[in-house]
């Protein structure tokens, strides 16, 4: 049957006003589905801005098992050759244990429990410190116990974890810890074929509910070399301790603490190493020489490639034979910008770190009181969530073992006490620091005190020491005063300052104020 151009020409005008509505019906579509994203999180919509922007859902666990040997190998590069790193792990190191480390204080009670057990407190506490000296606490007897401390805090932030095994030992607790490479404990072995619910999990073999049961160590280092073949050996995790910060749920291995900062860190470190250079190349003055003649120049003889030599010295001037033209070369570094340009990577660094920017740069240029105390009272709460974190990981774990082997050795004696119970009543000293506004911090104290808001035992405890041992040092003072005859808080003459509405001449008043 034939067709008619008419009828032809009224298809065609149909598909076309068909092909309209679904275009106008689709842009319908697509302007309901911005409206719908506008309406949604602005944090979750896909378009060019955002196609950088990760979307894939992963594990901890899984990130750590693709990114962490480069993670933990930047993060010592950092440590070795960038000031920033290297400043806040010092802080790190400072902060958390201190010169004098974690100190343990017995407080065991007596059997009546209404005191405390001298003679047996005083033994642990002589133990516990005679074990602490170098020589006794590590197998290689190369550290004391705050020596250790300060490295595992250090290897920790570095590394994100560390970890110690408790060993027997030749000595006279028979006990001591030996710290090993957490190179050693592989992240990349998995077996899943461990039956019970069992596994092994970046080296952690846990069991179903996840709680760590061994731990799989190299012999050695694995990437040193050695004749003997590399092999791995079950540690148990009784005899272990890894520890690491969490920051996420199910999550078996740590990162290293200055994860969120490490790329800004080398970029900042590579922009100032040019901007030095530059600075350095702009402090020569250089120049080119250009050759306007047919005369070939001769310079000051030749290099041994066969190059013309020229020489200039700093602060002279020469005279150039024949048709030459010199251009100096003079650039201006570092720019304007340079100051303040670090000191915004600085402060963005610092809050990534979890620091001030005062403490990490010791840069108090444009800081008054009021800044540098709030910025500082802010720090230090986070350095005493870690303070807490390693006692609770690192060292009752210890001294819960110390304690066991203490007493199979015959070097204590708890008699009808058991071990929990003895380690229950062990309280632990981390560092303090002292006032930032030493009178107004001590007047809000007392006023504290007195009125019953807080005690002394907590105001102590934030500077870093025991009420205990405060009034017992405070009783030996008093017997050293006695024992030679002073009066402190009197003048040369031996005379106390009188009271302000005192008498002048009145001798009762004034003898009174110096008996006081």
């Amino acid at each position: 049957m034939a067709i008619s151009v008419l009828d032809l020409s009224e298809a065609k005008a149909s598909i076309a006003e068909r092909q309209k509505q679904e275009a106008r019906e689709l842009a319908l579509v697509r302007r309901e589905e911005r409206v719908s994203a506008q309406r949604n999180f602005a944090a979750a919509q896909v378009g060019r801005l955002t196609l950088d922007w990760a979307t894939s859902i992963l594990s901890r666990d899984q990130k750590l098992w693709t990114d962490l040997r480069k993670l933990r190998s930047r993060s010592r590069e950092l440590a070795d050759n960038d000031s920033t790193m290297t400043k806040f792990l010092d802080l790190c190191s400072v902060n958390i244990i201190g010169k004098h480390g974690v100190r343990m204080q017995a407080k065991v009670k007596n059997l009546r429990g209404d005191g405390l057990a001298d003679s047996l407190n005083t033994v642990i506490s002589d133990e516990w410190k005679a074990w602490c000296e170098r020589g006794n606490c590590t197998v290689d007897g190369l550290l004391s116990f705050d020596e250790l401390e300060r490295l595992l805090v250090r290897t920790a932030a570095m590394d994100g974890e560390f970890v110690v095994l408790m060993r027997p030992a030749d000595n006279p607790w028979g006990f001591a810890l030996q710290f090993v490479d957490v190179d050693q404990l592989d992240h990349t072995f998995f077996d899943e074929n461990l039956g019970g619910g069992r596994e092994v999990r970046m080296g952690v073999e846990v069991d179903k509910y996840r709680r760590p049961l061994a731990y799989w160590l190299f012999t050695r280092h694995p990437n040193e070399w050695s004749n003997s073949p590399l092999a791995r050996v079950r540690v148990p995790a009784e005899g272990c301790i890894h520890a690491y910060l969490p920051d996420s749920a199910l999550q078996t291995r740590g990162k290293p603490w200055a994860a969120p900062a490490m790329f800004k860190m080398n970029m900042l470190r590579g922009y100032m190493e040019a901007e030095v250079t530059a600075a350095r190349v702009g402090a020569c003055q250089m120049g080119v020489l250009i050759n306007k003649s047919t005369e070939e120049f001769e310079g000051d003889g030749q290099n041994a490639d066969g190059t013309v030599k020229f020489e200039a010295q700093p602060g002279g001037f020469m005279q150039i034979q024949g048709d030459q033209d010199f251009k100096q070369f003079s650039p201006e570094h570092p720019s304007t910008a340079f100051n303040a340009f670090v000191k915004e990577c600085k402060r963005d660094i610092a809050a990534a770190l979890g620091v001030s920017y005062t403490s990490l740069t010791s840069d108090l240029g444009e800081v008054n009181f009021s800044s540098i105390r709030a910025g500082l009272l802010d720090e230090r709460d986070m350095w005493r969530v870690r303070q807490k974190w390693i006692i609770e990981s690192f060292h009752k774990r210890v001294f819960k073992m110390w304690l066991q082997q203490a007493i199979l050795s015959g070097r204590l004696s708890l008699s009808v006490r058991d071990e929990d119970t003895v380690c229950s009543q062990i309280e632990w000293h981390p560092r303090g620091w002292p006032w930032v506004d030493p009178q107004k911090d001590m007047q809000a104290n007392i006023e504290g005190v007195q009125n019953g808001f807080t005690t002394r035992s907590r105001v102590l405890t934030a500077q870093g020491y025991d009420l205990e041992d405060t009034l017992a040092e405070l009783a030996e003072e008093e017997k050293l005063i006695e024992k030679y005859g002073l009066k402190l808080g009197t003048d040369t003459k031996g005379v106390a300052d009188a009271p302000e509405d005192a008498v002048e001449g009145d001798s009762t008043t004034a003898k009174s104020g110096s008996s006081s």
